[in-house]
């Protein structure tokens, strides 16, 4: 297995399990999708992301995010395996170099996503955990994300075989800092 590889940075309007998600454990949605828990609404726009549609500082992921609504959100680091899965077969996927600034020491991961990437280096897609209420058959986490990386691979090869949304697919450890008080 190929190490995992820090793409970058995301603020995330973390939301609460929806009430049409029947998974039992899931209290939040923390996918790297935005189907639920969704970044700002214009960060595309400002075009300041890196080549994998995340922020390559903690700055610049913050920078996005007005001042007053800062609290509202949570940053979360993200490391991806540079493999694809798709129709079955597992393949390379080249991650372009990135400067992503070294991941603090108090970021704790939450667990591993699958998911999809619109195009070829489009942004992030789905989640079939969450946007397609797979975590109702797919044993997850509070966080709706699965605590293995071989599950999580095993999952991605599953998905890609069509039965879900389109892939391939790809499986990103979501991370964040533990919150206080």
């Amino acid at each position: 297995m190929q190490p995992l590889v820090l793409i970058g940075y995301f603020p995330k309007k973390v939301v609460q399990r929806p009430h049409w998600l029947n998974a039992a454990g899931v209290n939040a949605i923390r996918s790297v999708c935005e189907c639920i828990s969704s970044g700002p609404g214009d960060w595309i726009q400002r075009w300041t992301h890196n080549e994998m549609w995340v922020y390559s500082s903690i700055a610049a992921a913050w920078k996005i995010v007005p001042q007053d609504d800062r609290s509202l959100y949570e940053l979360q680091a993200y490391r991806m395996l540079p493999t694809a899965w798709d129709g079955g077969t597992e393949k390379p996927f080249p991650i372009p170099p990135l400067h992503v600034e070294p991941l603090p020491t108090d970021f704790q991961s939450v667990g591993f996503d699958v998911v999809s990437i619109e195009g070829a280096h489009g942004g992030f897609g789905h989640s079939p955990l969450s946007c397609n209420s797979m975590a109702q058959e797919i044993a997850t986490n509070e966080h709706c994300l699965l605590d293995d990386i071989d599950v999580a691979m095993r999952t991605a090869n599953a998905f890609s075989h069509g039965n879900v949304e389109p892939g391939p697919y790809y499986v990103v450890e979501v991370l964040r800092r533990p919150t206080v008080g």
